[in-house]
């Protein structure tokens, strides 16, 4: 006598539909990790390409090239005592003209870092006139050039054209993931004030990251709402 297999398609629907939600989490979260990645990857290739523009433009412009550009920055801007002891790390965005006929224009700085680094870079920009070439085309007097700071063993995802290191203060400053871990848990609990701090410490650290202006952007949407 052949006995109803019900009972046990009523224990399956259960779990078909459990293996159907853990299936749709995994699956959601693989897309979210798949963006990031893919995010991350457009950054790093922009990055590059805004870099290799500038490269090219300094081969023209400046005696010896970007090459030459880069050495002597380094040779002549260092870290304060100051900027290392408060684990200063960021970019600073040199803003400045160079005219066909070699005239230095006023310097102004995005993103600037203080501590004594402000002063570092402008007394470098000036210490530069006569090593510039003459020019055609005012198409390549104007300069947009990232100069990163970072001190030795702290980890960040930031470049710049020129990366000026620093000795170790006596102790690890907090890496790019430590800032987004925080940000993370504080958004978590609500606590959009310190959130926003986290992003702006990488805002600075990284200020062409346009997925770290997303962030701040939702969270200050979210805000508003509120």
């Amino acid at each position: 006598m052949m006995q109803s297999n019900t009972p046990i398609c009523r224990n399956l629907a259960p779990k078909s539909g459990l293996m159907r939600a853990i299936f749709i989490l995994v699956l959601l979260s693989f897309s979210v990790l798949l963006r990031a990645q893919d995010e991350q990857i457009l950054h790093q290739q922009l990055a590059e390409e805004r870099l290799e523009t500038l490269r090219q433009v300094l081969n023209y412009r400046f005696k010896g090239g970007a090459g030459e550009f880069e050495r002597v920055m380094i040779s002549m801007v260092d870290y304060t005592p100051e900027a290392r002891k408060n684990c200063i790390i960021g970019t600073m965005i040199m803003k400045f003209t160079v005219s066909c006929d070699n005239e230095l224009g006023d310097l102004s700085l995005r993103n600037p870092l203080h501590y004594g680094l402000n002063e570092k870079v402008q007394e470098f920009l000036g210490a530069t006139k006569g090593m510039w070439n003459t020019c055609q085309d005012d198409r390549y007097t104007r300069f947009e050039v990232p100069v990163l700071f970072t001190l030795e063993g702290t980890e960040t995802s930031a470049r710049g054209l020129v990366t000026i290191i620093g000795e170790t203060p006596g102790f690890t400053c907090r890496s790019d993931a430590w800032h987004i871990e925080r940000f993370e848990k504080f958004k978590e609990k609500g606590k959009s004030k310190k959130a926003l701090e986290m992003l702006d410490q990488l805002l600075r650290r990284d200020p062409y990251n346009n997925s770290y202006y997303e962030l701040k952007r939702e969270l200050l949407g979210a805000e508003a709402t509120e």
